[in-house]
């Protein structure tokens, strides 16, 4: 349960790009987990501004009852982040589970100019040479979303993983209609996978909201593991972005 609730992780950050296409609206958006048909909770994802083109993109978790006992409340995961002509970086990724010892714990540097990423992650070292495009787990989402913002295919994803380097496709499957706890949305699937990988990613991005994922979906083997969807997006305000709220009325399915 909780490596599935790392990998939907990865896989959110819904910014609003400016017209220039390089400035972020502020968000706080909040998605449903749940796990082989059951709800283990909400997570929470806040993007906040720091210096000129400077991003701060934090997940909290609020696990359900039975969740508690695998994942802990206070557990916290952040990014920082910076947009310039050289497109979406990462500077610094750090992962804390919320308990008194460190040994769960991660913290990442990337120094481009060195062309260096350093750090320790689960009481790992790690150093490793900075490759063009390089993102962690949670930056790698706003690369995407860059990149439809601008009309354009992602680029398959090359991911840091503790002291590994990874691959991902991102690929494009089609357009449809989706309903959700949040409400019925006009949405574009993408599925995302790595060679020789068991797991396949969906999902499922609204063009009305900045492409804002509103479901994800993990299958393992073939079938459903996990699912995540959105419950409620806030501000209002912003180029792209509107409100959602949860509508009670509309069914959503997690079959």
């Amino acid at each position: 349960m909780v490596l599935s609730l790392i990998i939907f992780l990865a896989l959110l950050a819904p910014p609003v790009f400016a017209d220039e296409g390089i400035s972020l609206t502020p968000y706080r958006a909040t998605y449903a987990f749940h796990y082989r048909g059951f709800k283990a909770g909400l997570i929470h994802f806040t993007l906040s501004a720091q210096a000129e083109n400077t991003y701060t993109y934090t997940t909290r978790v609020e696990p359900g009852l039975l969740a508690r006992l695998v994942v802990n409340p206070d557990a916290v995961e952040q990014t920082v982040l910076q947009i310039d002509d050289n497109g979406v970086r990462p500077l610094s990724w750090t992962s804390e589970d919320g308990k008194a010892s460190r040994d769960k714990d991660g913290r990442l540097l990337f120094d481009w100019a060195a062309q260096r990423v350093s750090g320790t992650v689960e009481g790992q070292t790690v150093t490793l040479p900075t490759r063009p495009d390089l993102q962690n787990r949670l930056s790698m989402q706003i690369a995407v979303l860059f990149a439809l913002l601008q009309d354009k295919l992602p680029a398959p994803i090359t991911l840091i993983d503790g002291n590994r380097v990874k691959l991902y496709s991102y690929a494009y499957q089609k357009e449809l209609q989706l309903d959700t706890a949040a409400g019925r949305f006009d949405v574009v699937l993408y599925e995302s996978t790595r060679q020789g990988s068991s797991r396949l990613k969906r999902i499922y991005h609204a063009p009305a909201l900045g492409y804002l994922p509103v479901r994800l979906e993990t299958l393992r083997k073939g079938k459903r593991d996990s699912v995540l969807e959105l419950v409620s997006l806030s501000p209002a305000e912003g180029p792209g972005l509107v409100p959602v709220e949860p509508n009670r009325n509309t069914g959503s399915t997690q079959n």
